[in-house]
């Protein structure tokens, strides 16, 4: 097999048919997104950013707005390759850190702390593109409802950080939205495991209860043997980002019906 036959079997193809996504494809895109937070990292403590709680809610309108693109592609309202995952997301990738490096730039000659200029700029973003989304599937609305207090209940009164309530919340509710669009709206999962584990237990819900378990002890692990807290903090950011991507993203296209 030539590197061009590989790359459109297992990267190109996959992702222009919506086959969703292969053993192949998935190492690669996990690697990459290991070395590009990598990158970040050290990009921020260069810039002296403190990683917090500031710097999250910063970037948050960004996060937002891309997934409100991706739905927007899944909805055919908008068309091109550069709208795909994982494209939509190194494009975001792109903007978030030339945001950054101007914000910090603003911050040196006006005095204005970094994560105002950069907050503002996203939610302008996400201010003007929230109003495309419509709201269709109610049925799906209230499924997504009858899920979500509850798990809002045991996040609450579970003990251990806020910023670990929160990554236990974002990706757990992705799991949840998942099992409502495959148990009850004839959705199909595309990303390998989940997939996996769907086929062999002939239900959906299994992902909830193994992806709750994998993040618990994720998470416990963190905490033990990472005493940075700018990187423990970090870490937690970017495993509650993929679980707020990938979770609104199904949430939208499952109230959109598209």
């Amino acid at each position: 097999m030539s590197v061009r036959d590989f790359l459109h079997n297992y990267f190109i193809n996959p992702m222009i048919n919506r086959e969703g996504y292969n053993t192949i494809n998935t190492i690669a895109y996990a690697f990459l997104f290991i070395f590009l937070s990598y990158l970040t990292f050290n990009l921020l403590k260069r810039l002296k950013i403190k990683i917090d709680h500031l710097f999250a809610i910063s970037i948050f309108p960004f996060i937002a707005s891309g997934v409100i693109i991706r739905v927007l592609h899944d909805a055919k309202l908008i068309s091109g390759i550069l709208f795909m995952t994982p494209n939509i997301w190194l494009l975001f990738f792109s903007l978030i850190i030339f945001m950054i490096i101007l914000s910090v730039l603003i911050q040196n000659n006006l005095k204005i702390p970094y994560y105002k200029p950069l907050f503002l700029s996203g939610f302008i973003m996400f201010s003007i593109l929230l109003p495309t989304i419509q709201i269709k599937n109610t049925q799906a609305l209230l499924y997504f409802i009858a899920f979500f207090i509850p798990l809002c209940v045991l996040i609450i009164i579970f003990k251990t950080s806020i910023e670990n309530k929160l990554v236990m919340l974002f990706q757990i509710l992705d799991s949840i939205i998942t099992s409502i669009a495959v148990t009850w709206f004839n959705y199909t999962e595309q990303h390998v495991l989940p997939r996996f584990l769907i086929e062999k237990t002939n239900t959906a819900f299994t992902f909830v209860l193994v992806k709750a378990i994998v993040i618990y002890f994720s998470l416990k692990l963190i905490d033990e043997y990472e005493k940075d807290k700018e990187f423990n903090f970090y870490i937690k950011m970017l495993i509650a980002i993929l679980g707020f991507a990938t979770g609104m993203r199904s949430l939208l296209r499952l109230l959109w019906g598209v």
